[in-house]
């Protein structure tokens, strides 16, 4: 039986109740919502807000709730969390297949086709033939489209130069991670990184993109970081990673660009860290960025 207006509110405002927050909804149509703050809700917006507040697989929309309505939290920043989370669960599984494939070439998820690879296992054949029959035809967003090599080879040169001018900077980044840190409020890819900023504040996070080849193909390089006061282009990683044919092409690439533009080359790896001063203000990460640097600088003390 579909619920009235007023269900639907008490259910809405009970779970907003249920995590502490403020909002609530005062009024309710089949068009609008109109929530405690004034703020007015209509079409996709109201259907998102009731979606969000309704999801049984997280709580982290309710917990965010009035954050997110302040403004003091975004929804890029909500996403990037959940991907965390679900990004957590995959190196908890894959954690080995990751590290093995790393800069080979073969992605770590090969094999996992149909599978969601984070907390659940495999799809079943009926829930894989049901996605297929919703995706497939008209519900799919390219059909009837043909595209010529030159259009593919259009649309690459696009998104490469895309990437190159700073315009778009791909969510994962062919990164082994997707957890995340935070300096300062900033998100980073990892607690080296957010590490690395602490050290350098004049540094500026992904914004040098160079090109490198790889196997007759032209890609772009996000380097980490680029120091333009002192003319510096670093490389955040691990020594032990420093390895493979990918790595070493763009490697080839970021010293020819810093010997080009006379820029000293840091590959800030575990030593690097341990050699600066390790009297950190932690407060300025969060929780989890704090916990894994002060685990970086207890290993170096039991050595």
């Amino acid at each position: 039986m579909k619920k009235t207006a007023d269900q639907m509110m008490k259910i809405i405002n009970n779970r907003l109740t249920e995590y502490s927050q403020h909002t609530r909804v005062v009024e309710w149509s089949g068009k609008n919502i109109m929530l405690s703050t004034g703020k007015i809700l209509t079409n996709s917006d109201r259907a998102r807000f009731i979606k969000r507040i309704m999801n049984t697989k997280t709580d982290l929309w309710c917990r965010c709730m009035d954050r997110l309505i302040s403004g003091e939290i975004t929804e890029p920043e909500i996403k990037s969390k959940l991907s965390a989370i679900g990004g957590t669960a995959v190196q908890k599984k894959h954690g080995n297949t990751i590290k093995k494939n790393l800069n080979t070439g073969i992605p770590w998820n090969a094999g996992t086709r149909g599978q969601n690879i984070g907390t659940r296992g495999a799809r079943t054949q009926i829930v894989k033939d049901k996605i297929s029959v919703k995706n497939s035809g008209s519900n799919n967003g390219m059909y009837g489209v043909r595209l010529s090599d030159l259009d593919k080879k259009t649309k690459s040169e696009i998104m490469k130069q895309k990437i190159l001018s700073g315009e778009f900077t791909p969510n994962s980044n062919n990164r082994n991670t997707h957890w995340e840190s935070t300096f300062a409020g900033k998100s980073y890819r990892s607690s080296w990184e957010a590490l690395y900023q602490y050290f350098n504040k004049d540094a500026e996070y992904e914004k040098l993109r160079i090109k490198y080849n790889i196997n007759n193909t032209t890609k772009i390089y996000i380097v980490d970081f680029v120091d333009y006061i002192n003319r510096q282009v670093i490389e955040v990683k691990p020594r032990e990673l420093c390895t493979g044919e990918k790595f070493q092409a763009k490697l080839t690439a970021l010293t020819a660009w810093a010997e080009l533009n006379k820029y000293a080359l840091i590959i800030a790896d575990k030593e690097w860290f341990q050699l600066q001063n390790n009297n950190i203000d932690y407060t300025k990460f969060d929780d989890s960025t704090a916990r894994k640097i002060k685990e970086l600088y207890e290993t170096n003390k039991k050595n």
